[in-house]
């Protein structure tokens, strides 16, 4: 995630001559001017000399973790795709990711209008059967003739093992096995915490088949 020095604008250099000999911090936009800011979420910061004036020699803060604004990512159209992005950049955890796409409607492939409720899955290009399912229609690749809605929940329970590959064309992409989603479909007394998904990467499924 390359981040460029951060501009320095007026205001910034109004807020230094009022503080000489200081450093002058640039904080990451997703967090507002009275946000708690972690650690992480410093971009870095620029010294500025007893005269009040910025001295243009950032330092870049080695912890930082760009926030999907910082990075320009495509605006989202729901809380599930937003929390895509949040874990893509670390500002969540990965955990955080199934119970919410459980809660959630998913989009799934259908031959057409009229055809009946089954659960299609395609082979990636490992050879394996995966379940592929998109948080939106932006994301429903464009070889699909249909698509049709389902509750998360719902699809957990179809996928028969397959695992699920939540939208196969990006622009992030997150492999869930089937057994984490049913874990969590459990009674709380038979799991102490949600299991992790593997990580997010961008497989591309290709050939249909019913798993």
């Amino acid at each position: 995630m390359g981040v460029k020095q951060p501009e320095i604008t007026l205001d910034m250099r109004v807020s230094a001559r009022s503080n000489p000999n200081s450093w002058l911090y640039v904080i990451d936009p997703e967090f507002g001017p009275d946000a708690d800011v972690p650690p992480w979420g410093v971009v870095g910061a620029y010294p500025v000399d007893a005269r009040g004036e910025v001295v243009e020699r950032f330092r870049f803060n080695g912890d930082y973790r760009p926030s999907p604004a910082a990075l320009r990512l495509p605006v989202t159209s729901n809380p599930l795709e937003r929390l895509l992005q949040l874990i893509h950049t670390r500002h969540r955890d990965q955990r955080d990711l199934l119970p919410a796409l459980l809660a959630s409607p998913l989009l799934v492939y259908s031959a057409g209008t009229r055809a009946p409720g089954g659960i299609t899955g395609f082979r990636d290009q490992h050879g394996r059967l995966v379940v592929p399912a998109c948080t939106s229609a932006t994301h429903v690749p464009p070889a699909w003739p249909h698509w049709r809605e389902i509750p998360g929940a719902d699809l957990a329970r179809q996928l028969r093992g397959c695992p699920l590959v939540l939208n196969p064309q990006g622009p992030l992409t997150a492999v869930i096995p089937a057994a984490h989603l049913l874990a969590l479909l459990q009674p709380p007394a038979t799991h102490t915490t949600a299991p992790s998904p593997t990580r997010l990467r961008n497989p591309m499924p290709r050939g249909g088949a019913h798993p």
